[in-house]
């Protein structure tokens, strides 16, 4: 079910102003009838005397009001109930004073009186007035006639008092219920504007329409493949889960994503009347029963925003037009985020070969040798350098050289972990940081290294098959042999000219054969 909506607290004092302006100019117009008919058709000079001072009291308190209105504090509680309970006096007064041919015009005030009380004080304040309106009444006429002969009219009042109380109230809660998801647009869009990172933006999502809707579940898919959706975003049940993938084929993401349409099932616990879709559950695995999903994309992909409840009819259809509006915001924020993290992401790497740069390997052997003092862990550091590669460079040209250097790159990728990290340290030099591994561990990686660098050769242009140069190595071990990202450095590149030294090609120190329960 909906939120309930308190009242009026919601409107400002302007908006309340501006919903009471109309009944205050229909009191002012019925009074100035009500005198007018009274002066021309009563003969009786009591009745129309008593007529005139009604009507001048109605026009009195019109014409006050309205040229004060800038001035009352409509906000104030208070206030609002002297104004009711004075035009509830009035129009109990004209009630007993004026003949059943003008009835009429008491009626009507007290029309105007229920209406503006359910936009003062909501729905309970307003049949409460309705409750005095109608004791005022029978208690006034009972004198003058019998309980019998007045209940139809009471009757036709009360049926018209419950109308327009819920008629009114309806409409305000309505008119809230859009201003508010409103704010909650401009609240998602202010706070997303500063938002650069992916995680960040998916809290504010979810947070924004946990606030705005009465879900159950949401949840945010991008495709991936074909066959396959990935949730970024999945809350369910009052907790969030991790990054998933889910089969796409079949489901009512997949029709989401497939028509590029938004879809709303009120109650999925009834047939989905989709050809080739079926319900297939994620989080807390429990069956939802209303679902409501629209299209999202992310710069080229295709994605889709949905949520659920686990009871039927939870949603309307501007429950559906919040989520499209979020979707979209959404979207734009996700894709900045993504376009920032590329370019913080490029920016840590070596133009020419693609591996980090100096500045990144640094940091990011900093950070994993404090990874590896926390866990107790090892962490070894391989720094290789071209052999000759001055002479190579002179001999050959720049291109050839650029080429060696991105050539073994991709080389140094190929043959270590996802979980290592290679980085350019400068020219011809480059850095190894191996995660997890001893000395000799490192040594077997330098090793395979030092073997696949002697089946590549260059075909520069205009130029025969030209060898693949060779490489040097230096290897060192933390926290064993350096206590610090400086002496690790610094004995690395000890080692790697001592290799140097001892005629290129080579590894310092020489690979030993590792332990059989040791991996390489």
């Amino acid at each position: 079910m909906l939120r309930r909506i308190s009242f009026p607290k919601d409107l400002l004092e302007h908006e309340l102003k501006n919903i009471l302006r109309p009944s205050l100019f229909g009191v002012l117009l019925l009074s100035l009838l009500l005198g007018g008919l009274a002066l021309f058709t009563l003969s009786n000079s009591e009745e129309r005397n008593r007529i005139l001072f009604i009507a001048s009291l109605g026009l009195g308190y019109s014409i006050f009001l309205l040229l004060r209105f800038r001035q009352f504090p409509y906000q104030q509680r208070t206030f609002r109930i002297l104004l009711v309970i004075f035009h509830a006096g009035l129009s109990l007064l004209a009630i007993e004073w004026v003949p059943a041919s003008l009835l009429t015009f008491p009626a009507a005030a007290i029309v105007l009186a229920i209406a503006m009380s359910s936009i003062l004080m909501g729905r309970r304040a307003a049949y409460a007035y309705v409750a005095v309106v109608l004791l005022g009444l029978v208690s006034i006429r009972t004198g003058r006639a019998t309980l019998e002969s007045i209940l139809p009219g009471m009757a036709a009042l009360s049926i018209l008092a419950v109308a327009i109380v819920e008629f009114v109230t309806g409409m305000l809660q309505i008119n809230l219920q859009r201003i508010r998801r409103l704010q909650t647009i401009n609240e998602f869009a202010r706070r997303i504007g500063s938002s650069i990172e992916q995680e960040q933006v998916l809290h504010i999502l979810g947070e924004a329409i946990r606030n705005a809707m009465p879900i159950d579940t949401c949840f945010l898919a991008i495709q991936v493949t074909e066959e396959k959706l990935y949730l970024l975003l999945t809350y369910d049940g009052g907790r969030y889960f991790p990054p998933q993938e889910v089969d796409l084929d079949g489901t009512l993401s997949g029709w989401v994503i497939r028509n590029q349409r938004p879809l709303f099932v009120a109650d999925a616990q009834k047939d989905v009347n989709l050809e080739g879709v079926r319900i297939v559950l994620t989080g807390n695995k429990r069956n939802s029963a209303c679902w409501m999903g629209v299209p999202i994309r992310i710069g080229e992909r295709k994605g889709v925003l949905a949520v659920a409840s686990y009871i039927p009819n939870a949603f309307d259809s501007t429950d559906l037009e919040l989520l499209e509006n979020l979707a979209q915001h959404a979207a734009l924020a996700l894709h900045n985020a993504a376009h920032h993290s590329e370019v913080e992401f490029k920016a840590q790497l070596d133009s020419l070969t693609g591996v980090y740069n100096h500045g990144s390997i640094v940091q990011i052997l900093e950070r994993e040798i404090e990874k590896a003092y926390a866990n107790g862990k090892p962490l070894s550091l391989i720094m290789l350098d071209v052999d000759y590669f001055k002479q190579y460079n002179d001999t050959y040209g720049h291109q050839t050289g650029d080429e060696v250097l991105v050539r073994l790159a991709q080389t140094i990728k190929r043959h270590i972990k996802s979980s290592d990290f290679v980085g350019r340290w400068g020219g011809e030099e480059f850095t190894i940081v191996l995660p997890a591994a001893s000395a000799a561990q490192a040594g077997q990686v330098a090793l395979r290294l030092q073997t696949a660098l002697q089946t590549l050769s260059l075909r520069p242009v205009h130029a025969k098959t030209l060898p693949f140069p060779t490489i040097s190595q230096g290897v060192a071990e933390f926290p064993r042999e350096a206590s610090n990202s400086e002496a690790l450095i610094q004995l690395a590149d000890r080692r790697l000219y001592l290799a140097k030294s001892r005629g290129r090609n080579q590894i310092e120190p020489e690979p030993v054969p590792l332990d059989e329960d040791e991996p390489s």
